[in-house]
């Protein structure tokens, strides 16, 4: 019998680890929301589920700036003339 970590590659290993986190999300998810339904019953206040507990996947990415200048194109364009012309 084989065993699965013997027969990975290096690179499967840490796709793997690195995305451990999201094999028990659904679990969490369902254990925080269950414990936010029993305190807001019990709360005057209005409370979000991420009151009770924050994981790492609530925490919104700030979308960064994509917009490519001209300054960008420019050098892109030259970068990829070099390289064409290295052939």
């Amino acid at each position: 019998m084989e065993y699965l970590l013997d027969s990975m590659q290096p690179y499967e290993l840490t796709a793997i680890l690195s995305n451990i986190e999201y094999s028990t999300k659904q679990t969490w998810e369902q254990t925080r929301f269950q414990t936010y339904i029993q305190a807001q019953t019990q709360s005057t206040k209005k409370l979000k589920p991420t009151d009770i507990i924050e994981f790492g996947w609530d925490n919104k990415e700030v979308k960064k700036d994509t917009s490519i200048s001209t300054e960008d194109i420019i050098r892109l364009k030259n970068k990829a003339q070099q390289i064409l012309n290295n052939k």
